[in-house]
């Protein structure tokens, strides 16, 4: 179980079954394991997998982000 703003939720964890990571521009995160919910019907980058793959949001409407890891001038476009 998981919990969420909207209550506890019911997910599988697929333990390195399935991986993910980024790779962007030469540079790559670190790999974590898929957790899936069968309630969501498209992908989606949660707060905590955003974590655990060190993604910075620095600009939502703009969509840039970087690497926690990386300078502040280093800014992506997503």
């Amino acid at each position: 179980m998981f919990e969420t703003a909207g209550g506890p939720l019911r997910v599988w964890v697929a333990r390195r079954a399935a991986r993910v990571h980024v790779v962007a521009g030469g540079a790559e995160s670190r790999e974590v394991d898929v957790v899936v919910s069968p309630l969501a019907d498209e992908p989606l980058i949660s707060d905590v997998l955003a974590g655990e793959l060190e993604i910075a949001v620095e600009d939502f409407a703009r969509g840039l982000w970087r690497f926690r890891w990386e300078p502040r001038e280093v800014l992506r476009e997503s």
